[in-house]
């Protein structure tokens, strides 16, 4: 072995012998990923529409089992769950929509209007001489109204697509419902034996988890919505019906939903029916947040999705990002499923871990201490 200076030295050479078989394998498997993303975006709507059935089909099954265990046949007690699901749906319907129309209309009428009214303030005539900002957005609402009111073949198709779209997730939710277990349990055969017990305890948390925080944030969020519109109806503001849903929908979303209702819901009345108005509502909303926080939310969502806020906005950004205001409001019932898989994958290796060593070395400092 040659030697310079006193100092050995070495050369190696390693020689890679890639198979052509394994170099088209992984083409292969490059193409399908490739393709079914593809597919996924030019589907993208069908895909949210089975993401809604999914999540409705969770929510729903707790009730389906209660009436399983009272002795019903599943397919009777999957027809008594959506019957009354689609007969809530059909008296909200004819009950609200008319109604819902008419001030969604006179609200887009009325808003050039509020905002003449915001225009008298002095910071906002310094906005506007500055920045032209309220008369942007009194253009963009004029503009959005006339079009609102003048394109009735846009409002056609949009009542169409509507109502496509909640036929097929209904019908979605039931197939889930009734083949969803003969699904799992063909699935299941996929899975090595010696797994499959730890498989079937997984999706049950998954399926607790998810449908359980499905139900109950419907369930707050449409405490949210009533509270509103009855207090906008006795303070004799308008409105009240499509503003008391926008707050339903918005109570879906974690967080920063609510607080977008309130601003919009109190501004709305503010700028309707005047100070007092505005100020009684915002009291409304103050007083109500700290009941939901404090109360409704422990005792609705006790025993469902536990995750950390930093998460949760993470799952928000990502969710509104690929599929708006549907993204945002699934985000966090899928990343529900996923931290649940994670968390097993996490006990499992750490259970590998401790079998490995025998002595369990600390977990390594983050910061400093302060001693």
């Amino acid at each position: 072995m040659p030697r310079r200076g006193g100092v050995s030295t070495e050369r190696s050479e390693v020689e890679l012998h890639v198979r052509p078989s394994a170099f088209w394998k992984l083409c292969g498997q490059v193409l399908l990923v490739a393709g079914a993303l593809y597919l996924i975006s030019r589907v993208a709507f069908v895909v949210a529409w089975v993401l809604v059935a999914l999540v409705l089909a969770l929510a729903l099954e707790p009730a389906v089992v209660r009436l399983e265990r009272r002795g019903l046949k599943r397919g009777l007690a999957i027809a008594i769950v959506m019957g009354l699901v689609v007969g809530l749906l059909v008296a909200l319907g004819a009950t609200l929509v008319p109604l819902l129309v008419e001030q969604a209309r006179a609200f887009f009428e009325a808003a050039p209007t509020w905002i003449d009214r915001l225009r008298a303030s002095e910071a906002m005539a310094w906005a506007t001489a500055h920045l032209g900002l309220v008369d942007a957005v009194r253009n963009e609402v004029a503009t959005a109204a006339t079009a609102a009111a003048g394109s009735a073949v846009a409002l056609v198709q949009g009542v169409l697509y509507g109502l496509a779209a909640t036929i097929t997730v209904i019908a979605l939710t039931v197939f889930m419902l009734l083949f969803g277990p003969a699904v799992a349990r063909a699935t299941l055969e996929w899975v090595e034996p010696a797994r499959r017990e730890h498989v079937v305890s997984l999706a049950v948390q998954m399926q607790r988890s998810v449908g359980g925080y499905v139900a109950g944030a419907l369930v707050v969020a449409t405490v949210g919505g009533v509270v509103t519109a009855v207090a906008m109806l006795a303070l004799g503001i308008p409105y009240y019906v499509p503003l008391g849903l926008l707050m339903v929908v918005l109570g879906l979303i974690p967080y920063i939903g609510p607080v977008i209702g309130g601003v919009l819901v109190s501004g709305a009345a503010f700028l309707s029916s005047g100070v007092t108005a505005g100020l009684v509502m915002l009291g409304v909303f103050v007083v109500y947040q700290q009941i939901e926080n404090h109360l409704l939310q422990p005792l609705v969502q006790r025993h469902t999705i536990k995750m950390n806020p930093l998460l949760i906005a993470l799952a928000m950004l990502v969710g509104t990002a690929s599929a708006g205001v549907i993204g945002a409001v699934l985000a966090l019932p899928i990343a529900g499923a996923v931290q649940v898989i994670a968390e097993s994958a996490l006990a499992r290796r750490q259970q590998r871990w401790a079998g490995a060593s025998p002595t369990q070395s600390p977990m390594p400092a983050l910061a400093p201490s302060s001693t």
